[in-house]
This record gives C-alpha cells, structure tokens and sequence, in this order.
C-alpha cells in the first residue's frame, strides 16, 4: 500500500488559491511594482532575480523543513527559511527604490511591530551572527522568547488498489517557536503564517506570485 502523503494533525484547513488584490495606496505606499529587481540584477544568485523567485524559494524551504526527518536537517532548512523570508525585505526595498534609511523608516517601523517578522530577524540574524548586537555594536537581548526542540504528531496516509484509505499517526522531531508577544507555533504554522504574510504583502503591492509546481517544489 503506498503512502501518498504526510498531514501534520490538526494542521487546518489548506487555504485557497489567493486572488490578485485591487491595489489601493496604504499607509506603506501602495503601488504598482514590477517584480523585476533594478538594475544592479543578482550576479552572485543568478537563480534569485526576481521577487518571486525568492518567494518561491521560501516556499521550497518551507517544504523541506516540515519534511524532513532528521531533527537536524530540519533546524538547517528552517534557518535557511528564516534567512530567505528577512532576504524579501531588501529585494522588496530594492525594488520599491526605498533604500535610504529615511524612505524605508515606514517600512522597518511597520514590520517591527510584526511579532512573526521579528522572530524571523532575531533567528535569521542568530544563525548569520552567533549574537545580535546593535548598530552600535553592542550586545542586545532577542525579542523572540525562544526555540524549542519537541516532538510533535504527523499522519501518514496510505491508499490500497481499491481506494482504501489507512490512517497511521507518529511522532516525529519538530521545532517550537514563542514569538514576542508569547504566542507559540510549532514549526509547520509558524512557517506557513510567515509565507502567508509575505504573499499578501508582496500582492498587495501588485507583484505576481505564480504557483508552482508540487514537482519544483519537492525537487523531483
């Protein structure tokens, strides 16, 4: 009987296919963008040239992260998630022409209030640094409360000749992060509402994120 898939218990519903928003000005400065980055294109990453690339890059190391079964491989694809996911601010920024520091003030001050996008800084910026300082250089304590090693319960779903479905629950190695304001997420529905924001976000800005294929995004 081969098993078709994985469904971590309880994980909720998959959400639909979001429609293309109708792009309205915001308090960040709504507006029509190419998903094209400028002119000084991505020469050391040439597979990273656009906005969606780099999306669909998250999304790819979402995928394996969840995946994996080995607790270490895991922790490296959700580092690299967290790394790729902080990435999207500058290539937005990039984008946007907002480099400055006082033309992107709006942006780091919105985003700063934004518990899952400062867990993301605090991990991507642990993982790149060792210890977060201050511009200043100074040491300074992470906002995020913490990361955990846990074991959390999967389903893996098997189907005979005959359409049978078989139901076989486990335990497997699983991360657990408490973000600044004391909520916590297991490591599927952390990743999951990081990617769900960059996705509204990046199409409220009138950037077209495509699907892509489940055989790009499990690599075979």
């Amino acid at each position: 009987m081969p098993r078709l898939a994985r469904f971590r218990a309880a994980a909720g519903p998959l959400r639909p296919r979001a429609r293309r928003p109708q792009l309205k000005r915001d308090s960040l400065g709504a507006t029509r963008l190419s998903h094209r980055l400028p002119f000084r294109s991505n020469v050391l990453a040439p597979t990273l040239a656009t906005i969606p690339a780099l999306y669909r890059k998250l999304e790819r190391e979402e995928h394996r992260a969840f995946h994996h079964a080995d607790l270490l491989h895991k922790a490296d694809h959700f580092f690299n998630f967290c790394i790729t996911a902080h990435s999207i601010r500058d290539y937005f920024l990039e984008r946007a022409g907002k480099t400055a520091t006082k033309d992107r003030q709006l942006f780091d001050d919105t985003w700063s209030q934004e518990p899952l996008l400062v867990a993301v800084a605090d991990i991507a910026n642990s993982a790149k640094h060792f210890v977060l300082r201050t511009r200043q250089g100074a040491l300074r304590t992470p906002r995020t409360k913490r990361v955990l090693r846990r074991r959390s319960l999967v389903v893996d779903v098997y189907v005979s000749a005959t359409g049978e479905l078989k139901f076989l629950p486990r335990a497997v190695p699983d991360l657990n992060v408490t973000v600044s304001d004391g909520r916590k997420f297991e490591l599927y529905s952390f990743m999951d509402a990081v990617t769900d924001y960059w996705g509204r976000f990046l199409r409220s800005k009138g950037i077209s994120l495509r699907r892509q294929p489940l055989r790009r995004l499990r690599g075979a």
